[in-house]
């Protein structure tokens, strides 16, 4: 909606608003002074009618001799008489005569009467059924001798008021039509005026946005308006000039960074963004208004402040590496180069460089450290046979079952890193079936049930029956159970207990491997699941561990699309939980169709 037409409908609404106003006030006050002017007219009446009745009422009332009173005085006035019984009987009526006057309704119930009958005036505005018409009754008690001998009733048709209304109305409209015809054409007239340099203003503005920039206004208003057109005309000159060099710096730098992988930023004085490329857009994550933001905000990293301080303070070019915070942390070189009063910003992502080197680091330091103990232990004995102890038959037994079980660890490394290698790179294929965790008991005590004999462990298994049915990986769900109690044994002392309990929670059927052991300091709870990480380096060597059970479930159950994670007290023991998650939820009956269905195919 334009101005010109704001402008009209206000002008229209102010002068309804007034109209309507004065519509409802004249209507309010001419009922009421209608109102009130039949009112004293009805008194009146009431009063002379009531005195009228205290000198001719006999003691004993008649029909005949009631309406005979009234209807001789009904005739010297104008208004409808009404005689009625302290018992609500009317006697007489102007309107009402013979047969007709003793069937009419009682009326003690009316409004008018109630109040006569406690000592005041009652008046009311009813549609009689006698007349058919809206009447204002008004009802006075007729006493003599102190006590009430009926009620005077006196009524008017409110037909007075309605016609004058009615009439009143009528100008009332008249009125307010031609007061809107004037505001129309008083409205047309002087926003027409009002607002011709506004719409030249408009269609100039109009143009030089959808890039006609040799558009201008001609300035032929005064005050406030001649002053917006100049500065208008002023503004499209310095845009005009600023559109054509914009233009000009616009296509040089993009036809120079719009295909660079490298994200590139232009940053001002106060780093705000003024510039991005697209792979910086994607790199950073930026909102879609993301100009005169300040690069300090969309990266809060220190070491970003740093350089850029460092290169405003030296005006020379300043290299840094940190990582970018978002739903991946992002490692990324930053190299900023003043540009005489601007920055040019590039960063380049080198995260996976950096994965690559520390994995292939972290790998090769950990396989060498892991290979070595084995390889110097099988070194030493067998160089010790050769050195002569191969004719000494207790030692060259003995050396030789040494070299043998290192060759079984390394073997046993081996094999583990093939397992997680594969796990990692996900080539394994999951023979996914129904199952329970209940299955798995049987296996679990033939496994370590001499093992728990041996260590004077206590195994207690507190897994529901009912459990849901999760599609899993047999062998390898298994692994993970095998895995987690190797590991429980190895640090919980003898004398103590592993328990294994299990338990639904959503979605979800979880699985928990506690133990009574030494427990795991709270700095290594972070890095408890990484490939060789071991609390107690020593008691795991002792014990002839890998350093890649837990790393090899972390990873099964990730191919699965659970979770592992691990609660421990230093001194209490440790909690390790997994979940897995189910494909369906299955009702009460059919789990045991199912368990059933399993048992039997389990033992035909």
């Amino acid at each position: 909606m334009n101005i010109h037409t704001k402008l009209i409908l206000n002008y229209m609404g102010i002068v309804l608003v007034i109209l309507l106003a004065m519509y409802g006030y004249l209507d309010y006050s001419l009922k009421q002074n209608l109102s009130e002017r039949i009112t004293e007219e009805l008194t009146a009446e009431a009063h002379l009618t009531r005195e009228f009745f205290l000198e001719v009422l006999p003691d004993s009332f008649t029909y005949d001799i009631v309406d005979g009173f009234v209807d001789r005085l009904g005739a010297a006035s104008k208004v409808r008489l009404t005689f009625i019984g302290c018992d609500g009987i009317v006697w007489g009526d102007t309107e009402r005569d013979g047969r007709h006057l003793r069937e009419m309704d009682n009326h003690l119930n009316r409004p008018e009467v109630q109040a006569a009958l406690a000592g005041g005036i009652g008046t009311v505005d009813r549609y009689s059924d006698t007349v058919m018409v809206t009447l204002r009754y008004l009802a006075l008690p007729v006493i003599r001798q102190d006590e009430m001998i009926g009620i005077c009733r006196v009524a008017l048709p409110m037909r007075e008021i309605d016609t004058a209304i009615s009439q009143l109305r009528w100008l009332l409209l008249l009125a307010i039509s031609a007061g809107l015809v004037f505001a129309i054409l008083f409205s047309i007239i002087t926003t027409n005026v009002t607002t011709k340099p506004i719409r030249d203003l408009t269609q100039a503005t109009k143009s030089l946005a959808v890039g006609e920039l040799n558009s201008r206004v001609s300035v032929v208003a005064s005050g406030e308006l001649g002053e917006l057109s100049n500065h208008f005309n002023q503004m499209a000159n310095r845009i005009e000039t600023q559109i054509h060099e914009i233009s000009r710096e616009r296509n040089l730098r993009d036809t120079l960074l719009s295909k660079m992988v490298e994200g590139v930023l232009l940053i001002d004085e106060h780093f705000a963004i003024t510039y991005a490329n697209s792979a910086a857009t994607i790199m950073l994550d930026f909102p879609v208004h993301y100009q005169a933001l300040s690069l300090i905000e969309i990266i809060p990293d220190p070491a970003l402040k740093n350089l850029l301080e460092q290169v405003t303070d030296t005006e020379k070019a300043g290299f840094s590496e940190i990582k970018l915070a978002g739903p991946s942390e992002r490692e990324t070189e930053i190299i900023v180069v003043p540009l005489g009063g601007e920055y040019l910003v590039s960063l380049h992502d080198v995260s996976q460089l950096r994965k690559l080197e520390r994995v292939r680091a972290d790998f090769v330091a950990n396989v060498a450290h892991e290979m070595r103990v084995p390889l110097t232990s099988i070194h030493g004995y067998a160089e010790t046979l050769l050195n002569g102890a191969l004719e000494d038959t207790d030692a060259n037994e003995r050396f030789v079952e040494k070299i043998l079980q290192q060759s079984a660890r390394l073997s046993q490394l081996v094999s583990d890193l093939l397992d997680l290698s594969q796990l990692e790179s996900g080539i394994v294929k999951l023979d996914l079936q129904p199952c329970k965790i209940q299955e798995f008991r049987d296996t679990i005590l033939a496994l370590f049930e001499p093992v728990f004999e041996e260590a004077d462990l206590t195994f207690e298994w507190d897994v529901p029956q009912y459990l849901p049915i999760v599609f899993a990986d047999r062998r390898l769900i298994g692994q993970v159970l095998a895995n987690l109690i190797e590991n429980a044994i190895k640090y919980t002392p003898a004398g103590g207990r592993i328990t294994i309990s299990a338990e639904t929670s959503d979605s979800e059927v979880l699985v928990h491997v506690r133990d009574t052991g030494i427990g795991i300091p709270a700095e290594s709870l972070p890095r408890i699941f990484e490939r060789f990480y071991r609390v107690d380096k020593g008691r795991s060597r002792e014990m002839g561990g890998t350093g890649l059970g837990l790393a090899i479930a972390k990873h099964i159950l990730l191919q699965h699309g659970g979770r592992i994670w691990v609660d421990s007290t230093l001194g209490q023991g440790s909690m390790f939980h997994f979940a897995m998650p189910q494909e369906r939820r299955f009702s009460a009956t059919e789990q045991i169709a199912q368990l059933a269905e399993t048992d039997k195919a389990q033992n035909p």
